[in-house]
């Protein structure tokens, strides 16, 4: 009986790491996807209303996975960093916890670089242009969570009934 709670226990552990990876999977996709929506919202504040970097990140709503860089640059900048700096921290910060490659972490690390340096329509072409890049990267990853999902659960199962198997 010990053994087959034992073998159970390594089967359902297999199985949730696999659940693990496919959710993490998920998860970057879905904070591109806000991440999209967040540039939306700039382009719409840069284009009526005319606001500043700090003034966006006040007013800025519905991102929930995009918050945490929002909240974390708002107060570095509140602390005394520049915008660049405070930017760069807070998304180093949060691509960390998500598990993003270097290359998307610089990617959205160069949005916080080049804002605020040229006029309103310099501002609202390079946030379109930023736009485009994450679009491109969060259909990739799409795509990928669409295919891999299935096999990381599929595999965490498997190496945890093969264990068990040879364990028991």
């Amino acid at each position: 009986m010990l053994k087959f709670v034992g073998g159970a226990f390594i089967v359902i552990c297999g199985t949730l790491g696999g659940i693990y990876f496919s959710l993490r999977s998920r998860r970057k996709a879905e904070f591109l996807e806000q991440y999209i929506m967040f540039l939306t919202q700039v382009q719409t504040m840069i284009s009526y209303g005319g606001m500043s970097f700090g003034e966006i990140l006040k007013n800025i709503k519905n991102v929930p996975l995009a918050e945490g860089i929002l909240n974390d640059t708002e107060g570095y900048m509140n602390d005394g960093e520049a915008i660049e700096t405070a930017w760069k921290k807070a998304v180093e910060k949060n691509m960390k916890e998500l598990h993003f490659e270097k290359s998307d972490t610089e990617m959205i690390e160069y949005f916080g670089n080049t804002f605020g340096v040229s006029d309103r329509e310099g501002e609202l072409s390079k946030i379109k242009l930023h736009e485009e890049l994450v679009r491109e990267r969060w259909n990739i990853l799409k795509n990928e969570m669409l295919s891999k999902c299935r096999v990381y659960r599929i595999v965490g199962m498997f190496c945890g009934v093969l264990t068990a198997v040879l364990i028991c």
